[in-house]
């Protein structure tokens, strides 16, 4: 068992004081009852399926899933497929990789009926983005291909900082009204004392082929890498957010006065206390919507309009130690809906899939898991708001994994 001494002097070698220092705070204030009812993520009342210790491909599971989805108007379709992460383009274009070999890259054209393979890569694809001129982006082995012929051929068209960086999938990647692509760098490098400060952004104009980087996280003391990069068309300007240590959120100026070499980029949080750290973005109807990355703290959606007032609201025990990880929007016939997956658990605490109809005023819960026996993913992502979605469902005892299709019932 580590030490006192040396349970403190990794908080320090790691820089996570701030964040310990918040932990506490926020602890506090929850085991003292000090946030109000208000202030806590609100659930439907219309019960949740919990994975239990049974094989996915069980009839059971599949009626008990199926049931649960079109008592809420949803359809779940099984994908003969086994996708790892995918993106669909404006076309209905399909890119991404299956389990388990995930360096090869495959392409549909049918929403996955049938796929065609189109590259092996040397490393393993850790995400992948579309364009809205159908440009396809690869990041694998520290680097980003391109692609302009509907991935027939791929180039390489930038070297990040490390062997192991790339931009997070659904969240590292994005692309302005005016077309200006932006790309935020994530990659975890421990090295003699400290983490590789890995915390670039690049800009390009013409369409990924060629790259300017910006050393800005750098300058203001960033130690790490980027969590999320994300045009936003309701303020007209770039969320950027940044990890590990001060885990601030930033805006750039609005788009009309943007420039690539200099953004204007202004502190949203200045103190970690405020809460930043944010993972997971996503904009419904003006209402950008913010996920919070505080593993085994205290976790919150936050929402704001107008990118100056935030409004919080704590995610409820057992889940409230698990970061979300990801949100992903899905177009229904009834409207938008907002998708989040929080995939982390420890001894007392649970994981959980849930999805918002209403903005995130109230949520529904989906799925509820131990991460020790299984783990949800949500895998596609896409520039615009698609019909359909896509997650993974893993069982680890039984060594199984299945990936569903979300869309309306009718």
């Amino acid at each position: 068992m580590n030490s006192p001494f040396s349970f403190l002097r990794d908080i320090y070698r790691h820089g996570k004081s701030r964040e310990l220092a918040s932990f506490m705070v926020w602890e506090l204030a929850h085991r003292l009852g000090l946030y109000r009812a208000k202030q806590y993520l609100r659930f439907e009342e219309d019960g949740v399926l919990a994975l239990e210790d049974q094989a996915l491909n069980r009839a059971e599971f599949g009626d008990r899933i199926d049931r649960l989805f079109r008592s809420r108007s949803l359809r779940l379709v099984c994908c003969q497929h086994n996708w790892k992460l995918l993106s669909i383009g404006a076309k209905g274009e399909m890119f991404g990789c299956l389990y388990p070999q995930d360096t090869d890259l495959y392409r549909s054209e049918d929403d996955g009926e049938a796929v065609d393979m189109v590259l092996r890569f040397p490393a393993r694809i850790r995400s992948v983005f579309v364009s809205s001129q159908d440009t396809v982006f690869v990041g694998a082995g520290g680097a980003v291909y391109r692609s302009t012929d509907g991935g027939t051929t791929f180039g390489k068209a930038l070297d990040l900082g490390s062997p192991e960086s790339s931009f997070r999938h659904n969240n590292g990647m994005t692309e302005t009204s005016d077309g200006t692509l932006i790309i935020g760098e994530y990659g975890n490098v421990w090295e003699s004392n400290g983490w590789r400060n890995l915390a670039n952004l690049y800009f390009s104009e013409d369409n990924g082929e060629t790259w300017a980087r910006s050393d800005f996280l750098k300058e203001e003391g960033i130690n790490k890498h980027v969590h999320l990069v994300r045009y936003s068309r309701a303020l007209n300007r770039i969320l950027l957010a940044d990890g590990d240590n001060k885990k601030r959120l930033w805006l750039s100026d609005p788009l009309d006065s943007f420039d690539a070499g200099n953004p204007g980029w202004k502190p949203v949080n200045r103190f970690h206390i405020q809460m930043g750290g944010y993972t997971a973005v996503v904009e419904r109807d003006g209402t950008i919507l913010f996920g919070t990355d505080y593993q085994g703290g205290t976790n919150a959606i936050v929402r704001s309009r107008d990118g100056k007032r935030f409004e919080k609201r704590i995610v409820p025990d057992p889940y409230r130690r698990s970061p979300i990880d990801n949100m992903v929007p899905r177009r229904s016939k009834a409207g938008d809906e907002v998708w989040a997956n929080l995939p982390w658990s420890r001894a007392g605490t649970r994981c959980l899939l849930m999805y918002s109809a209403n903005g995130g005023e109230s949520w529904h819960k989906v799925l509820e898991y131990n991460r020790a026996a299984h783990v949800v993913w949500l895998i596609s992502s896409s520039r615009e708001t698609q019909d359909v979605l896509y997650f993974s469902i893993e069982d680890y005892e039984h060594q199984d994994r299945v990936v569903y299709r979300v869309v309306d019932l009718s």
